[in-house]
């Protein structure tokens, strides 16, 4: 089974990519965008300050309903201290059959019926345009030296792309406009002056779930409609030159992000993974050493880690060379009593895994995976003997100092802390803020999801391309692979095949180890080594898989069935005020359809 382990890498992978990119167009907000039924084509809204404060709101929104739709939905929720008065809605390019929901001083929230039932818009789409009207009393603001109006005119409750966006501002000619802040800053805008106290801000393509919103700052103004705000004209603007800064934090940490995905492998690869030249030959026809097969198997193939499937199907197959077990059948095991001496680890394998857990003398894979069913205490007791034989592999393998593992160990916390948990704080602190540089939040979302991707590729490679071999270990690892690469080479088996079937079980049990049992079955079969009769105790090893299957399905089952009892037992796990800081503008709301 060599190549299960690297699909299982691949698969993890995928999934993970999966994952990453489902979180990426939820963050920007693309569900909602292709759940939603209209798209917004445009918005025009007209502010006209008079003299005593209160602000008249005109807004027309151009529509396009591009799915089976019942009408509108529009809301806003105005904070303490702001009111609104004089509602009104219309429709043009549609008939409203019936309005549902709330209005009142604190805002709306509404339902606006075009139809009695679904409509189906006609091919283009269905173009509608809602009219807004209102008046806001408390939206203008006195500060302690300044006085300002701070008017939040696009609201991140909308799953649309907003394609432009104009809003036409009117102050009373005695107002002195000092200062425009619009947000976010990240996104196309202009701000247009047609004369002293009338301007125009204008927005390209603001991306969906996302607000727009003006602070215009004045001198200290009386007016008869306002509300307070506790704050100096220096704190505002330390707000503000703080947001314009933070556009230089936004692409410094974006670089950073881009730039740590070739730097991390390449530096750490330099730094620990450089390996020590040893002269080994190219191809090895012989057992380059006297170890276990569960041994070879930890170390070579696993890197130094637990032995896996092909490890203890291979140290199966050496307590049957060993004549501790027999062939019962093609894929069960009869327990015999050896003479020839076993390793610890061959002692914990056949006194601790396979006496134990055999039935009338055999030791059948599939017998006992089913009758772990259901039974789960003898699931636990089987996976953990079985564990405990894994540990003691992986003891022996790590006293051997063959591969030094610290520089896998650092580059990987590396790799968690710098293209995992640190992209996707970063995420979430732009989410936190309110959305403040939604294009940017946009583009660090694409690079946390290269950084995402990234980090899950360089977790799945292998312990020694960032750890670094002993000479010993290096030869030791170079001798078996160059051992296997003769196993994989048919033509060199065919042109020197070996003289003993003594060699040829060598070969099998191996063979398994190294995770290439059905290429060495197959050298077999084309072959046909004379001396392989279907008396010898190694006939079915030769000749058929299913001794294979059988074993390496086995810990897997026992380990399901252990743990079959956690599951479903888990916990679940739940997931500025007005006028100060930026994303603080009354108004905002929603706009959409149902």
């Amino acid at each position: 089974m060599k190549n299960g382990s690297l699909i299982v890498k691949i698969a993890i992978v995928i999934v993970m990519v999966v994952i990453g990119l489902l979180a990426t167009f939820y963050v920007n907000g693309y569900f909602s965008v292709w759940s939603s039924n209209l798209k917004v084509d445009k918005v025009d809204v007209t502010v006209k300050v008079d003299s005593s404060g209160i602000a008249h709101i005109y807004e027309s929104d151009y529509y396009t309903f591009t799915k089976p739709y019942h009408g509108l939905a529009p809301y806003t929720q105005f904070p303490n201290g702001v009111s609104m008065s004089n509602f009104r809605l219309s429709v043009e390019g549609a008939t409203i059959q019936k309005t549902e929901g709330n209005v009142n001083q604190n805002g709306f929230d509404l339902l606006v019926y075009l139809n009695n039932g679904y409509t189906v818009p006609k091919p283009g789409g269905d173009n509608v345009v809602m009219n807004l009207s209102y008046d806001v009393t408390g939206g203008f603001q006195n500060g302690i030296d300044f006085s300002q109006f701070f008017y939040k005119f696009w609201g991140k409750g909308t799953p649309s792309w907003v394609p432009l966006l104009t809003v036409h501002y009117i102050f009373p000619s005695n107002f002195n406009v000092e200062r425009i802040f619009p947000h976010p800053l990240d996104v196309s805008h202009q701000v247009i002056m047609n004369g002293k106290n009338d301007f125009t801000v204008i927005y390209h393509n603001i991306p969906p779930d996302t607000y727009a919103e003006a602070r215009v700052v004045f001198p200290l103004t009386k007016v008869e409609y306002f509300s307070p705000l506790p704050m100096t004209l220096k704190q505002v603007e330390g707000i503000e030159n703080g947001y314009s800064n933070g556009i230089f934090w936004q692409w410094f940490w974006i670089a950073t992000l881009i730039i740590l995905i070739p730097l991390i492998p390449l530096l750490f690869r330099r730094l620990f993974g450089i390996e020590p030249k040893v002269d080994v030959a190219e191809y090895e026809r012989e057992i380059p050493f006297d170890d276990p097969p569960e041994f070879v198997n930890a170390v070579v193939k696993r890197l130094i880690s637990a032995p896996d499937s092909d490890g203890f199907a291979a140290a199966m197959l050496n307590l049957v060379d060993k004549g501790y077990l027999d062939f019962s059948g093609e894929n069960a095991f009869k327990v015999l009593d050896g003479k020839k001496p076993l390793s610890e680890s061959e002692k914990m394998l056949f006194y601790n895994v396979v006496k134990p857990f055999s039935m009338d003398g055999i030791f059948d894979p599939k017998a006992i995976a089913e009758s772990m069913k259901g039974n789960i205490q003898k699931a636990q007791k089987f996976n953990n003997a079985f564990v405990d034989w894994k540990m003691k592999v992986l003891t022996d393998s790590e006293t051997k100092n063959y591969l030094l593992t610290y520089g896998n160990t650092i580059t990987k916390i590396v790799t968690v802390f710098a293209l995992i948990i640190l992209p996707i704080v970063l995420v979430f602190l732009n989410i936190y803020s309110g959305r403040a540089y939604p294009n940017f939040l946009m583009i660090l979302s694409w690079v946390t999801f290269a950084d995402w991707i990234t980090a899950w590729i360089i977790l799945m490679l292998p312990r020694d391309i960032f750890g670094r071999w002993t000479k010993d270990g290096r030869t030791y690892y170079l001798r078996w692979k160059h051992f296997e690469k003769y196993l994989m080479d048919y033509s060199l088996i065919k042109e020197k095949p070996p003289e003993s079937i003594l060699i040829w079980k060598q070969y099998l049990v191996y063979g398994t180890s190294l995770g290439i049992a059905k290429h060495v079955i197959k050298a077999i079969k084309e072959i046909n080594p004379p001396e392989i009769v279907e008396s010898d105790p190694f006939f079915p090893a030769f000749t058929t898989m299913l001794w294979y299957d059988s074993l390496i399905m086995l810990p897997e089952s026992a380990m399901i069935n252990a743990n079959v009892q956690q599951v479903g037992n888990m916990g679940n796990f739940g997931g500025g005020s007005f006028g100060g800081n930026v994303g603080g503008g009354f108004g905002g709301g929603g706009r959409g359809g149902f």
